[in-house]
């Protein structure tokens, strides 16, 4: 699940691939819009069937974070 993550990022920001890792921080490494994190949290809920709620999306602050709960939700 972490490599689709990755490979979605990388739709939204320009870096390169080896230095998104389980650890890195959307907002802080990334400088990831939430804008842009809402818009992919979109595309992963309509990919997958699930919904994500604000409660839950406010506690994903890693890249790692996102993919192990969607490891956990799908």
């Amino acid at each position: 699940m972490f490599e689709k993550v990755r490979t979605m990022l990388l739709e939204y920001v320009d870096v390169d691939p080896t230095t998104i890792t389980p650890e890195t921080e959307f907002l802080k490494d990334l400088k990831v819009t939430s804008y842009d994190i809402l818009t992919m949290i979109g595309e992963l809920e309509d990919e997958f069937g699930i919904s994500i709620s604000d409660d839950d999306l406010k506690d994903m602050v890693t890249v790692g974070d996102l993919a192990q709960y969607l490891s956990d939700n799908t």
